[in-house]
């Protein structure tokens, strides 16, 4: 048993002592989560070779249908993930990710998992090795395995990158070429819109990223200097890398025939969802809310809006009952469900009410076959992202509303969770 230390009293030696114990007591505590991983994966072995593939993770996976685990791991069942991930408080998308690295470590890189064991390579390092030879061959993640495992323990993640892609580029070259295609097939630009500093803290500000070709990227970031260094000429004295965001605008402006010094222009479609109160309109420092995003200032929005096209919607009534005589809800009771919940109402899930599905909790069914009148109704309705409306309509899960607004989940090993507007508890 250990005894209480007072962190004020140690010197720098102690401190460093209990420092480094604290580091192998958490390498031991993710060591016994991975274990139980690898034995979950053991107990839900893929039936009827319907093994779980990437595209069932969700939209974070982008697809792919995959099988989760390199080759040679042994496949496991389609939604095996949803009761673990529950279990530890985090998503589907990030359980199915932690299934595929031990599948991997277990069955493809048993060198570096011997490691792990011995509490010698902490497993955020093991996992990153996993996850970049996931598409590997066996035999390629075995050479891997043996190049990286005697070192894996005292470098960095960048050397342990440049020996990972050495190492392939070693056992198979025209994997090389591969790479480049599949590195192709994930070119893309997305848009996000995270907080600046903490959770919640989204200030109008947002990011964009983008994966292509590194010519066509370098060439447009130049324009991008370029056009930051003619802002500054027209006097704009802010420093270079605002003044590189800026530059984007004026690109969008010019691409659509407006000059960027005559202010915003109607160049084009964006849907933002903005709510304010009408009473707020004349005080100053006043605040609404852009959906998805946060709290935003009615000064930034009456910048949005300038010269841009809105359309006003009437306030909805978020407890109205009412009820339709068919499955689809009509645009306003859609949009009445999306604007209570918010996002997938499953465990730990925070899928976006407007990317979801509304699931109808009593399943539907045709009034010509004895279904009763007023079925789709507002409290019959929930938003389940596409994974998780597939698994509870396959029965893997179940759930109901209660009637504060929240949902409770059961699992088939007995585990509930109550889901509501301030997040996820463990009922059991």
């Amino acid at each position: 048993m250990g005894f209480p230390v007072v962190v004020e009293d140690l010197d720098a030696d102690g401190l460093l002592a209990l420092a480094e114990e604290s580091e192998m007591q958490a390498r031991a505590a993710e060591r016994r989560k991975l274990r139980y991983v690898a034995q979950w994966c053991v107990l839900n072995p893929a039936l009827d070779d319907d093994p779980a593939v990437w595209s069932d993770a969700g939209p974070a996976a982008g697809g792919c249908d995959e099988r989760v685990g390199g080759e040679g791991t042994p496949a496991v069942r389609p939604f095996a993930a949803e009761q673990l991930g529950a279990a530890l408080g985090i998503s589907s998308y990030a359980a199915t990710q932690l299934m595929s690295d031990v599948l991997d470590l277990r069955h493809r890189l048993p060198r570096i998992w011997a490691r792990v064991e011995a509490l010698e390579i902490p497993s955020f390092r093991a996992r990153r090795i996993a996850q970049a030879t996931t598409g590997l061959s066996k035999a390629a993640a075995a050479f891997v395995d043996a190049e990286l495992a005697p070192i894996a323990g005292s470098c960095g993640s960048r050397r342990i990158d440049r020996a990972i892609a050495e190492a392939k580029a070693s056992v198979d070259p025209e994997s090389v070429a591969d790479a480049e295609e599949q590195a192709e097939a994930c070119w893309g630009v997305s848009l996000s819109h995270g907080p600046v500093d903490g959770p919640g803290a989204w200030a109008g500000t947002s990011w964009l990223e983008a994966a292509g070709d590194t010519l066509d990227l370098t060439r447009f970031h130049d324009l991008v200097c370029e056009v930051a260094e003619q802002l500054r000429l027209d006097g704009d004295d802010s420093p270079l890398e605002i003044r590189k965001a800026r530059a984007l605008g004026v690109i969008v402006d010019r691409h659509h025939g407006l000059d960027h010094r005559r202010g915003r222009g109607d160049g084009g479609r964006t849907r933002l969802y903005l709510h304010v109160n009408v009473a707020d309109l004349d005080t100053p420092g006043a605040l609404g809310t852009a959906e998805r995003l946060g709290p935003v200032t009615l000064a930034r929005i009456r910048d949005w809006l300038q010269h841009s096209r809105a359309t006003i919607v009437p306030v909805l009534d978020l407890g109205a009952r009412r009820s339709l005589a068919r499955h689809d809800p009509d645009e306003r009771m859609r949009e009445q469900v999306i604007l209570r919940d918010g996002h997938c109402v499953f465990p730990w899930c925070e899928t976006d009410a407007r990317s979801s599905d509304l699931d109808q909790l009593e399943p539907y069914r045709d009034p010509d076959d004895g279904g009763p009148p007023g079925q789709t109704n507002p409290e019959n309705l929930a938003p389940l992202c596409r994974r998780h409306h597939r698994g509870k309509t396959a029965r893997h899960f179940r759930y109901r509303r209660n009637p504060d607004g929240s949902y409770t989940w059961r699992f088939p090993l007995g585990r509930s969770y109550l889901v509501s507007g301030v997040g996820t508890v463990s009922l059991t």
